[in-house]
């Protein structure tokens, strides 16, 4: 099932995998915060974590987004049955997202992230010509503990960089539509969860040199399994 509220012509879609989790308000929030237009796709995994109508969801930040100004299209795609069913479901919603985008840039926005306002303006603006962009990221417990800057894995081939692999966190960048289309199998196909480092191999190898804002502009809570390793590693602030 689709609902569809208000037509407008952004240059962004941001995708928001979802099962209704009390933090998508915040999410949600943020993203109606921003100073640049966007279309935001909200694809629920069957609704089973809320007992919210997605669409009276969608509706009631349309309306709060409207009241402050911005100017931006909500979709809210309920996926039902096992059509995304697996070891990597939120991965294959992401698919999704990517295949129904047609915004020329993409980016992401799980339900456990918020953006700071300028978040996609800087993105944006670091493309200068280029066809992808990132930055960086904080990292919360769930508590409400900031554990600092992740300037150790989330930062591409920086000399930061502190793990054996090379990736950007979905939700710390900003890509060409067509690159999304492209990789959407990626997302689609994986067990793992491994498709941010999937997709910024990807991006690497095809769509060249990106650009880089490094400043923290998003904020994400990390699950209790990695705690451990992004307190040890994040740069306090």
């Amino acid at each position: 099932m689709i609902w569809r509220i208000k037509v407008s012509n952004p240059p962004v879609t941001i995708i928001t995998p979802t099962t209704g989790k009390i933090s998508l308000s915040k999410t949600l929030s943020s993203c109606g915060d921003q100073n640049v237009a966007y279309e935001h796709i909200l694809l629920w995994d069957d609704v089973r974590d809320t007992k919210d109508d997605p669409y009276l969801v969608a509706k009631s930040n349309q309306d709060e987004i409207s009241g402050n100004g911005v100017d931006c299209t909500i979709t809210s795609i309920v996926i039902q049955g096992k059509m995304v069913k697996g070891k990597a479901a939120g991965s294959a919603l992401r698919a999704i997202g990517l295949m129904a985008a047609k915004t020329p840039f993409v980016t992401f926005a799980d339900d456990d992230v918020w953006f700071e306002k300028d978040h996609l303006a800087s993105l944006l603006r670091v493309m200068d010509g280029k066809r992808w962009s990132y930055g960086k990221r904080k990292i919360w417990t769930k508590e409400g503990e900031c554990l600092g800057v992740d300037d150790f894995e989330s930062v591409g081939d920086s000399e930061s960089r502190k793990v054996p692999y090379e990736m950007v966190d979905n939700n710390s960048m900003l890509f060409a539509r067509k690159f999304g289309a492209s990789a959407a199998c990626l997302y689609r196909e994986t067990e793992g969860y491994d498709d941010d480092r999937l997709m910024y191999g990807f991006l690497k190898k095809y769509a060249g040199v990106p650009g880089k804002t490094n400043h923290a502009t998003v904020h994400q809570i990390c699950p209790d399994r990695l705690e451990g390793m992004f307190r040890k590693g994040c740069t306090r602030v």
